[in-house]
């Protein structure tokens, strides 16, 4: 009583006048409010009812029993003395329901339902009749908070995923960025959940009533809207200054990463602070007092809100961050446990492979003049006289100039035969590829002489005393944009030539099967006419032997454009490296020279001993053994 006093104190009733007491007491009934008196003779009346209905039915079995007292010996009367006792049980149990009832509504305190009206109607949030959501509430949802939770979403978002020039660009940009949050991933996942405050669905709904039909919206009627409007608020409120530092965060690594001027990011920072200010300060306190009136939920510890919004640990910040990083370690061991795992085979094919194109690099670097004296260039009048000799494009130029004079004779002439094979209907003609490819090195010429032809420009245009300097430095910003333009289009080309030209070779020599089906004279020996005016490199050579080293160098070749030192953006390839790289190779060549193994066969045995030792040279001429230089090129060979 002492309460119900203090609450009546409290709301002033005293003061109110009659008639609005009157609405107010009518209001209290409409929200659920019940009259003591009237419950209690209700209580009573029940009780009333239950006995009278006891006696009924006790007089009904006195008069039954003695009615039929003649036929008790025949047959005992059980089935009405089951009904008494069900009827008695049914007496006694539905009090106890009642009594149940009573004590749950007693667990919400009295008036409960009026504090509810009251707060919200107090707020701005309710009408004072009917229970229905302010008008003006619903237009500032309508007007103002959706569009701040769009702004949010939509600065954060391109935040996150800046554009770039195309999906590799863009992709490049957003690792950058997350790069900066590598301490503190959690804030990333923070910001991600920004997107989840807004369900367009679920406020259409709510403001379908206002905006389209232009009639009012009953706040009982739209519970599961708010509830769903205000979840994912809830779950976020906590984080709210930490929402601000990030975002702010995000968008100034943006900027920095993007080239944004200072004044457009600090613009959107402080436009996303306004409308995080207004989504947690204005709207949320009083979604929660519309929630609470709508709903009739006590929500007043963290329990009572977790349990009425169903709070699981998916909702809990940090979440998928652990999710994540627990899938990349998966990830991680997944790709290591692939790497132990390749077979012994592809371990020693990726050996022997590398070990090819080291012996072809050496190669190149013991037989390979790149001096233009060597190169027969000593006149002005030779397209690349000007250019300089650590030019990667010029030494790209002598690889593929020596390629053509000491190895094509290997593939577009009829000195070595290749048979075409059929194989599912599809034709192999390995001689038809090889004069492709060599054709088409062929036609490249003249892209070299327009490089050398802009290098010739660019040397004109150094040497001109007379040019002014602004014109000076234009021009030849022009000329070497030119230059550099025509040297990365050339080296890609040549990369489209040599590479596949590698690849089968790599078919060809390094498959057993596929080298005796396809090469029908292994063992003729190579022999030239003297007229040509000096001596190929495989002269005297067999065949197989002959195709190892062109081979080899074809490996190397491919190597130094796409790994080695012609490889990369830069024009020029630095003389010092260049210079210490070939004396390191020659010691390790001469080293290698002195520790070789007796144990390989040259391929060119004599005669003498092919019986003797037929079961050993079959081992020794396979190239497809573990040590990939098992066909030994002569000392004095490979000299020029």
């Amino acid at each position: 009583m002492e309460d119900i006093e203090k609450t009546r104190d409290r709301l002033k009733l005293d003061d109110i006048e009659e008639e609005d007491r009157r609405d107010l007491f009518h209001k209290f009934v409409d929200a659920g409010g019940e009259v003591l008196s009237d419950r209690k003779k209700a209580n009573q009346s029940h009780s009333n009812n239950s006995a009278n209905s006891f006696s009924n039915s006790s007089k009904k079995n006195t008069f039954v029993n003695n009615g039929n007292s003649n036929r008790s010996d025949m047959k005992p009367k059980r089935e009405p003395q089951f009904t008494n006792k069900q009827t008695a049980h049914e007496t006694v149990e539905k009090p106890k329901i009642n009594e149940k009832a009573l004590t749950i509504k007693k667990n919400k305190p009295l008036f409960y339902d009026t504090k509810l009206w009251f707060n919200a109607f107090a707020s701005g949030v309710i009408t004072l009749f009917g229970g229905k959501i302010n008008p003006k509430f619903l237009n500032f949802i309508d007007k103002n908070v959706i569009s701040a939770l769009l702004e949010m979403d939509t600065l954060i978002f391109n935040a996150l995923n800046p554009m770039g020039i195309n999906d590799a660009d863009s992709k490049n940009k957003r690792d950058k960025i997350i790069a900066r949050f590598a301490e503190e991933l959690e804030d990333v996942e923070l910001l991600e959940r920004i997107k989840d405050q807004y369900d367009e669905k679920v406020y259409k709904n709510l403001l379908k009533p206002y905006k389209d039909l232009d009639s009012s919206v009953v706040a009982i009627n739209y519970a599961s809207e708010l509830k769903s409007m205000f979840r994912p608020l809830y779950v976020l409120h906590l984080y709210v200054s930490r929402i601000k530092s990030v975002g702010e965060k995000a968008m100034m690594s943006y900027a920095i990463i993007d080239n944004m001027s200072k004044g457009i990011v600090n613009s959107r920072i402080s436009a996303f602070k306004r409308a995080t200010d207004l989504i947690y300060s204005r709207y949320y306190p009083k979604l929660l007092i519309l929630l609470k009136y709508a709903s009739k939920e006590r929500l007043e510890t963290i329990e009572d809100f977790n349990n009425f919004f169903d709070i699981k640990d998916a909702d809990i910040l940090g979440y998928y961050t652990k999710l994540r990083l627990t899938n990349q370690k998966l990830n991680d061991i997944k790709i290591e446990e692939a790497k132990e795992n390749i077979g012994k085979k592809e371990k020693e094919e990726e050996e022997k492979l590398n070990k090819i194109e080291s012996i072809g690099v050496k190669l190149i670097e013991k037989n390979v003049s790149f001096k233009k004296a060597d190169n027969n260039i000593e006149y002005e009048t030779d397209p690349f006289y000007t250019v300089e000799e650590n030019d990667k494009i010029y030494r790209i130029k002598v690889l593929i100039d020596f390629l053509d004079r000491e190895y094509s004779i290997l593939f577009v002439s009829n000195k070595v035969k290749y048979n075409s094979v059929y194989d599912n209907l599809v034709r192999t003609d390995y001689k038809a590829d090889f004069n492709n490819i060599f054709l088409s090195l062929s036609d490249i010429n003249s892209r070299f002489n327009e490089y050398s032809d802009i290098c010739k420009s660019i040397l004109k245009i150094e040497q001109d005393e007379g040019m002014r300097f602004e014109q000076r430095v234009s021009m030849l910003s022009e000329r070497n944009g030119q230059r550099a333009y025509i040297a990365k289009n050339l080296k890609s080309t040549v990369d489209s030539i040599i590479s596949p030209f590698k690849r089968k070779l790599d078919k060809l020599l390094l498959d057993k099967e596929e080298r005796e089906k396809i090469i029908a004279n292994p063992n003729d020996i190579l022999t030239f006419f003297t007229d040509i005016g000096y001596k190929k490199r495989v002269q005297g050579y067999n065949v197989l032997k002959a195709l190892t080293e062109a081979y080899y160098f074809v490996s190397g070749f491919n190597y130094l454009i796409n790994e080695g030192e012609l490889s990369g953006a830069g024009l020029l390839i630095d003389k010092e490296d260049s210079d210490m790289e070939i004396k390191d190779n020659k010691d390790d060549i001469k080293k290698e020279e002195e520790t070789k193994s007796d144990n390989v066969e040259d391929i060119n045995n004599d005669n003498d001993n092919e019986n003797k030792k037929e079961s050993k040279e079959d081992k020794e001429n396979d190239i497809n053994l573990h040590v990939p230089d098992d066909i030994e090129i002569d000392e004095d060979a490979t000299d020029i």
